[in-house]
């Protein structure tokens, strides 16, 4: 990112726009917890039964935040400090943000998001595609999510070719998303990273299942993403160094 474009980038009215909606989120989810643990005593849960399930479940939290915070961390030296900070604290996840400001960059003919080529106004472009973009999400599931997932439900009690059909797309988006790191083979650094977390995340379930660790299991992605990331840093230095 160069100077003028960093300028914009971590400019004061980006702190504020980027700081006041995170602010209103962060509002909303401490009235969430206030009522629900009130509403947990109304129903004569106890408070060390409600300490302890608080304790745990934001304990429980950061593992599976480690996506996350790996995806902030590659996009606050290209997109700023606030931009990442804003899109991956409401709505967004780090596949979809990493994505979309990649895609973007590349329709102005640079070559990813990382390129120093980057100008304020493509740096704006990356803003609204990633803040606009996901703006469908809500929106659709506020006007189809219900009669949608009712459909659903009720095609796939019937068998036929949804049963299988909505499993195959998901398994589909899977394969457009990786697929290019797969088979990329002028990019061996890729598919090592691929590889090794793919064999992780199984690793990581069966051991889970065999030693009964069942965090081990949910937290399986993460710790495999983390260990991908590592093999690649050591296959470059490696081969590379």
């Amino acid at each position: 990112m160069n100077s003028e474009t960093s300028a914009v980038a971590n400019s004061t009215l980006m702190l504020l726009l980027c700081g006041t909606v995170i602010v209103i989120v962060a509002v909303q989810a401490v009235i969430f917890l206030v009522r629900a643990n009130k509403e947990a005593g109304n129903l004569g849960i106890s408070k060390e039964i409600r300490k302890k399930v608080i304790v745990n479940a934001g304990l429980f939290s950061i593992l599976p935040s480690l996506p996350i915070v790996i995806i902030l961390a590659v996009l606050l030296p290209v997109l700023g400090q606030y931009l990442p900070w804003l899109r991956l604290s409401v709505i967004g996840s780090a596949m979809y943000e990493n994505m979309a400001a990649d895609i973007t960059v590349k329709t102005f003919g640079l070559s990813g998001v990382a390129d120093s080529g980057m100008t304020p106004s493509i740096f704006l472009s990356v803003a609204w595609v990633m803040t606009l973009g996901v703006i469908l999400y809500p929106v659709a599931n506020i006007v189809f999510l219900k009669s949608y997932t009712g459909g659903i439900r009720k095609a796939q009690s019937k068998g036929g070719f949804l049963h299988v059909g909505v499993p195959s797309m998901f398994v589909g988006l899977m394969g457009v998303y990786a697929g290019p790191y797969v088979v990329n083979f002028k990019n061996p650094t890729g598919i090592t990273t691929v590889v090794v977390a793919g064999v992780l995340v199984f690793a990581f379930d069966a051991i889970a299942k065999k030693s009964g660790v069942g965090w081990l299991k949910d937290f399986s992605f993460p710790l495999a993403m983390v260990a991908g990331m590592a093999s690649a840093i050591l296959f470059n230095w490696v081969f590379f160094a």
